[in-house]
């Protein structure tokens, strides 16, 4: 009998410390598992929020311009439109006012020019520090009754616009300027430096006087000439790129 109650004890010790170690043998898989998880599923939110920021980059937009139409003058019994004068106010990346002219053009149909710019996709969507966004030179302003090498001159090609900084990005855009029609029409000059595709681009629309436009470009695509609100300006427009611009440098 004793030696029974001794192998009973043994045993039921014996059983006591596998279940203790296997119990914590299972606790310690368990934490692994959840840390695993909780690891697997941080991981996932910084690629969702990745993936979030790339289709932000890939939709932004910038103001480059307000253009007021100031005043219109008219001929004839049908009143055709003789000429327009119009306000050019050119932004700066924060939607600061760079500079402002008035220009009068024949007829009512504005037209704004350009030099652009695009890079691919994926250097957008990874905010590429020299190719994160289209790049633009603005040109001149004329109208569809002249010719438009006749057109009042924006900014001097070949040149950096106004407002940008003598940076690494800022002497990336004078080579590009500087070489556009070669990187425009070959394809092995436009892969050297980065270039998905170079041209000139026009937008236009037929005004009327007291209307304001917003010259808009977009990061993977061109120009958009959008009207605004009778009570838009300069100003508000700035405060609200200035917000635009903040919440993206944050992202």
């Amino acid at each position: 009998m004793a030696s029974f109650m001794r192998i009973l004890v043994l045993t039921t010790i014996l059983a006591g410390v596998v279940a203790t170690v296997v119990y914590r043998d299972w606790l310690m898989e368990e934490r692994r598992l959840r840390a695993a998880v909780s690891e697997a599923e941080a991981r996932m939110q910084l690629q969702i929020e990745a993936k979030q920021q790339m289709i932000d980059r890939l939709g932004r937009s910038r103001r480059v311009a307000h253009i007021e139409i100031l005043d219109q003058e008219f001929q004839g019994e049908k009143q055709q439109p003789e000429s327009t004068t119009l306000r050019f106010i050119e932004l700066g990346d924060d939607g600061g006012e760079l500079a402002r002219q008035d220009v009068t053009i024949p007829g009512d149909i504005m037209f704004i020019d350009a030099w652009t710019a695009r890079f691919p996709t994926e250097d957008i969507a990874n905010n590429h520090p020299m190719r994160g966004k289209t790049l633009i030179l603005l040109r001149r302003i004329y109208s569809d009754r002249m010719e438009p090498r006749h057109g009042t001159p924006i900014d001097t090609p070949g040149s950096i616009p106004s407002g940008y900084a003598a940076t690494e990005p800022a002497r990336y855009e004078r080579a590009i300027w500087s070489r556009f029609w070669d990187i425009a029409t070959d394809a092995e000059t436009a892969a050297g430096m980065g270039v998905r595709v170079a041209q000139g681009e026009a937008v236009y629309k037929p005004v009327r006087k007291g209307e304001q436009y917003q010259l808009v470009v977009e990061s993977q695509g061109g120009m958009t000439l959008a009207p605004l609100s009778s009570d838009a300006s300069p100003e508000s427009l700035s405060s609200a790129t200035a917000t635009e611009s903040v919440l993206q440098s944050t992202r």
